[in-house]
């Protein structure tokens, strides 16, 4: 699941270590409608909740709360907060009303809070989950499935980052360009659909065989108002549900392997047609233009493996985009997990990211006189420890450091400490 439930890392830690604490595990009951990593695997067995899953409907809350702490450089030095709640539930239509093959899925979360970027002036987000405050639908879409599983259509409101340019390694970082990395939300029009914005769109997913999935997805140019000084205030309850906007295409191919040691490598790419006017135009001609594209790829693989619980893990993408009429026109992020190296902890990961974004030539030499980019380049260091509690409580303390944040030279690198605390239900 892309976002989390999140208000107050103090009250999340507080619960953590009271639930730490306590309670004796349930019995395992078959179908209980209770996902694997929630505390209600903790809890006494709730039958109202088993009812509804055996019906068809799901259901979970989630809460997460971070603190942050810009140490040195930046725009400013300063201790944030920002929280987020979250809900969801699925609905499998065909034990509801005997449709085959389709369901609804649908989400909504309250972001509150300040999160830490304003104070690094980074353009890549230093949490994934910080926002305006509102609350906010996010996703509602409605799927069906044809040919036993193998073809998936959804059409709705939809956010393209929980399907396309997806690293499953990269999972476990805070920074947002680990998941819609920088280059896609510097180059698509207000961000793309992606956290916190969705877009109207559809798309389609066949999987043929265990080892290849192909994926394509269209939707609506922009998830706000294209004109909107603030994207976030223009669609702030996620109910704008906009048309007529251009369009965005992506498209992506996954290929999972194992040769030995599992891995899958994903190639993609994506283009914005129909633009409206003012979006993009032409650095060396100052002429308009309506469209921008990308090309991308990555790889997940994991390269060692000790038993069922110690292993390592390491990842990478790339991503590139004209560079005449891109901000950013070259990208790529790498990163390495640990998992299962503490004794006695097998479910806790160490992990260390890097991401970088070359701001264009072209930008830099012809951009108008707003566009001011002084360095031709940020980039991003991410230390990560993700603490497995119990079922359903992570604690997570980070650490991050920035080199050229914003790619503006006034603005100095950045080191920012950081600690997130998750629970789910």
């Amino acid at each position: 699941m892309r976002s989390m439930l999140k208000a107050g890392a103090v009250s999340a830690v507080a619960l953590a270590s009271l639930w730490a604490a306590a309670g004796a595990r349930a019995e395992d009951k078959p179908d209980t409608g209770v996902p694997e990593e929630s505390i209600a695997q903790e809890l006494p067995y709730d039958a109202a909740r088993a009812s509804l899953a055996a019906a068809g409907i799901r259901y979970g809350i989630n809460y997460t709360g971070e603190y942050y702490n810009v140490a040195s450089g930046g725009v400013s030095r300063s201790l944030t907060y920002n929280g987020l709640v979250e809900g969801y539930v699925d609905l499998d239509l065909e034990r509801l009303f005997g449709w085959k093959g389709a369901a609804i899925h649908a989400n909504a979360f309250y972001v509150h809070g300040i999160g830490p970027t304003t104070n690094t002036g980074s353009a890549f987000a230093v949490s994934n989950l910080e926002g305006l405050e509102a609350l906010r639908l996010d996703e509602l879409w409605l799927e069906q499935s044809l040919l036993d599983d193998k073809l998936k259509f959804r059409f709705g409101s939809i956010a393209a980052d929980t399907e396309f340019f997806i690293s499953d390694t990269s999972a476990v970082f805070f920074n947002g360009t680990f998941g819609w990395a920088g280059i896609l939300a510097t180059n698509m029009v207000q961000g793309g659909p992606s956290y916190p914005l969705t877009s109207m769109g559809a798309s389609v997913a066949y999987t043929p065989n265990d080892n290849l999935t192909i994926l394509a997805g269209i939707f609506n140019g922009s998830p706000a108002n294209p004109d909107a000084a603030d994207p976030q205030k223009s669609n702030r309850h996620g109910v704008d549900f906009r048309f007529g906007d251009g369009a965005l295409l992506l498209v992506e191919g996954a290929f999972k392997y194992d040769v030995g040691l599992p891995g899958t490598v994903k190639v993609g790419g994506w283009r914005q047609f129909d633009a409206p006017d003012g979006i993009y135009f032409n650095f060396r001609t100052k002429e308009p233009v309506s469209q921008d594209s990308g090309l991308y790829a990555i790889v997940d693989q994991q390269i060692w493996k000790n038993g069922d619980n110690q292993s390592v893990s390491i990842f990478g993408r790339v991503s590139g985009s004209p560079e005449n009429h891109s901000l950013m026109d070259m990208y790529f992020d790498t990163g390495i997990l640990f998992s299962g190296f503490v004794p006695g902890r097998s479910k806790d990961v160490f992990g260390a990211a890097f991401g970088y974004g070359q701001i264009s030539s072209d930008a830099l030499r012809y951009a108008p006189d707003e566009i001011d980019f002084s360095r031709t380049f940020e980039s991003v260091l991410e230390l990560n420890y993700t603490a497995h509690i119990r079922p359903g409580i992570t604690l997570q303390p980070d650490f991050q450091y920035f080199w050229n944040p914003g790619a503006v030279q006034e603005v100095g690198h950045a080191a920012v400490f950081g600690a997130r605390a998750r629970i789910s239900y």
